[in-house]
């Protein structure tokens, strides 16, 4: 009698991918990895490090933890940092290049679980190469793989948790919830998603409430238990349980504060911030928070926003306006980039955006797994409609932008939709 083969055997697996699937995939990956080599290794203001993440890689590596000069911090996350830590050994005087190795490499494992997460949540083989194919080229992914900063590593997290949220078997929620906590230790911004998405996970189908329950409980598990080591070492450092960064204070006044309403937002159409009086404000909180705690000085500056918009409400919910549309604006601020990088971005994201509102509305959307995709993406709109906000911060939810958009039925009837 022949052996039984498990349903979720990998043999079964393999064995069920229609012809071609494998080729496309390799094709997707390797794009993926071809761009990205082609933007690492052209141009100006490669592998800046506006925000002293090799610092923070050599100060682990050194054996001293997560340190800035000589203090333990929690002002930027730990997950992107502890990667690159055992690099600094390994590759000496070659660090940017094997952080420009892991960015690449990075980047085209994103594509391929794109893929991934697009089939197990029933786009069929065209629209899952489509979806890879978005996140392959993206300009701003692709851009940012060329800093030293988290966006690249943080799409990768989300990818993952959006596949595992997808895949069949008993322990997707779990897992998912553990990456998206990943995605929290990675970039913080991911964390209001992961909220979202356990609260879809607990009112929405498949399921009855038993089965709705214990999944959103899983996510919150998921992401309990990876973000908690970090609050506990954040106690015994700075006496206080902080559980992503005391960053956030500083990143919400950056963006709310009187002299960036009178610049930007009541100022010159397409101002960016920058200059003498970005400088001058900086001075100002350095001068006030002086003497302080990490978390002391994170509420302090916290609590000065919530003063201003109070005092200044109106003010305030034009400002969350005018972050949304940087957020989600087709190009690049005018007076940093070109005529022609705005406007090949916006070649590129225009259609996107189309593609995007209309996958909105596919009917798997609206159901566990996929209302996972659209958490994530309104989790992020949610954070950056509050928070300091350019066209980057988009970056690590553009392949679920890209499952959205790789959704959408052009010109043929829906049948048997899964």
């Amino acid at each position: 009698m022949p052996p039984v083969v498990p349903s979720d055997s990998w043999t079964n697996r393999f064995a069920n991918v229609r012809p071609g699937a494998s080729w496309l995939l390799g094709f997707v990956v390797a794009t993926a990895f071809m761009v990205r080599l082609a933007a690492t290794s052209v141009g100006s203001g490669r592998f800046d490090d506006p925000d002293n993440y090799l610092p923070l890689a050599r100060s682990i590596a050194a054996g001293d933890g997560l340190t800035l000069q000589g203090r333990l911090t929690a002002y930027r996350p730990p997950l992107y940092p502890l990667i690159l830590a055992p690099m600094v050994p390994l590759a000496g005087g070659r660090l940017i290049a094997a952080v420009a190795g892991l960015h690449i490499l990075l980047g085209a494992a994103t594509a391929g679980l794109t893929i991934r997460a697009a089939e197990r949540l029933g786009l069929g083989t065209f629209r899952a190469t489509a979806a890879g194919l978005i996140v392959a080229c993206d300009p701003v992914l692709v851009w940012q793989a060329r800093f030293v900063m988290t966006e690249t590593l943080a799409a990768f997290l989300l990818i993952a948790s959006l596949s595992a949220f997808a895949r069949p078997g008993r322990w997707g929620p779990l897992l998912g919830g553990g990456l998206l906590g990943l995605a929290a230790l990675c970039r913080p911004s991911a964390l209001p998603g992961a909220g979202l998405a356990a609260l879809a996970g607990l009112v929405v189908g498949p399921g009855g409430a038993r089965m709705r329950l214990r999944r959103a409980a899983e996510i919150v598990v998921g992401v309990a238990l990876v973000l908690s080591p970090w609050a506990a070492r954040n106690v015994r450092a700075l006496g206080e349980p902080v559980w992503t960064t005391t960053h956030g204070g500083y990143t919400l006044a950056l963006a709310n504060n009187e002299v960036y309403y009178r610049d930007v937002l009541e100022g010159p159409p397409g101002r960016v911030w920058t200059g003498r009086d970005q400088w001058l404000w900086w001075d100002s909180v350095n001068r006030r928070t002086a003497g302080m705690t990490e978390p002391e000085a994170d509420r302090l500056l916290r609590d000065s926003v919530v003063e201003l918009a109070r005092n200044r409400p109106r003010t305030f919910a034009l400002a969350c306006v005018s972050r949304l549309a940087t957020f989600w604006s087709v190009a690049p601020a005018a007076g940093v980039y070109g005529r022609a990088t705005r406007g090949a971005t916006a070649l590129w994201t225009i259609p996107l955006w189309a593609a995007l509102a209309l996958g909105a509305f596919h009917p798997r959307f609206r159901r566990w797994p996929g209302v996972a995709v659209l958490a994530a993406i309104v989790g992020l709109s949610a954070v950056h409609t509050l928070y300091w906000t350019d066209m980057r911060m988009r970056a690590p939810i553009v392949p679920a932008i890209a499952l959205v958009a790789a959704s959408v039925e052009w010109g043929r009837k829906r049948i048997n939709e899964p």
